[in-house]
């Protein structure tokens, strides 16, 4: 055991991590995708997730903000999958893909959200069987 060893051990800050999602998220494809408008201006969805979302840069900084409405078309859902919320831009990449949290989400606006990811990832699985 680490602390019996005398072993020192390292915390690992979190932008320094490969990977710094730390929820399921549904990669989109160039025959399924998600439409949304960024402050005006039509943004391509890459993934989203209940933290968040990556789209292409089209003219944004970092820490924008925009009101949008968001729907997602859930197969085997009975509820209603649109609902406004903020989304604000954390970083912009290299690459010019912008790294975006939703704010001020409920509950149940991160359920549906869940919900999207896990039938989106369940349907592209049948479909490579």
């Amino acid at each position: 055991m680490f602390w019996k060893k005398k072993i020192k051990v390292e915390s690992i800050e979190p932008m320094n991590t490969n990977d710094q999602r730390e929820t399921f998220r549904y990669v989109f494809t160039e025959d399924r995708s998600l439409s949304m408008v960024f402050k005006q201006k039509p943004v391509k969805i890459l993934n989203i997730s209940a933290g968040g979302m990556a789209f292409i840069n089209n003219g944004f900084k970092q820490y924008e903000a925009d009101k949008i409405n968001l729907f997602l078309d859930i197969p085997n859902f009975n509820g209603d999958p649109r609902f406004p919320t903020l989304v604000r831009i954390l970083n912009i990449t290299k690459n010019d893909v912008c790294h975006c949290i939703f704010e001020n989400l409920t509950i149940e606006e991160y359920e549906i959200i869940h919900k999207y990811v896990l039938e989106m990832q369940k349907i592209d699985l049948k479909n490579k069987t």
